[in-house]
């Protein structure tokens, strides 16, 4: 587990903030957070958002996957070969964990020193997900 994301990290607070710091943030020339708008969950969303934070130059190898437990299931229900959190983790070769506390509208991936608790230590090493309506 990431040591700066633990128990005590409120995930709502969290991606509040991580959402205020888009890269195309007018104005601004400091260290922001990728962001992508998806319509749904889906292994293709988690790949795009993975290969945005490879072009910022992060390595794939220590970047976390952080979903809703709604998400994860979701996911594992319309992926058909993909039965759990293990086989989605292989499929991405990347780390995913679930929190119940993660709302359903965001999809994090981050490198686990990139944020304490629910500051952002290192913007740019931070991609967020949006999703759409997702029925």
């Amino acid at each position: 587990m990431p040591p700066r994301l633990d128990a005590e990290t409120d995930f709502e607070e969290l991606t509040a903030r991580i959402r205020t710091q888009s890269q195309q943030a007018p104005g601004s020339d400091t260290e922001r957070v990728t962001i992508r708008s998806f319509e749904e969950v889906s292994s293709d969303t988690l790949e795009n958002l993975l290969e945005a934070a490879e072009s910022e130059h992060l390595e794939p190898g220590a970047l976390v996957f952080v979903l809703s437990r709604a998400n994860a299931e979701l996911l594992c229900e319309r992926e058909f070969d993909i039965d759990d959190i293990d086989e989605l983790e292989t499929v991405l070769d990347c780390r995913v964990r679930i929190e119940d506390e993660m709302p359903d509208d965001t999809i994090l991936l981050l490198h686990p020193d990139a944020v304490d608790g629910e500051e952002l230590v290192e913007p740019e090493a931070i991609a967020c997900g949006i999703l759409g309506t997702d029925n």
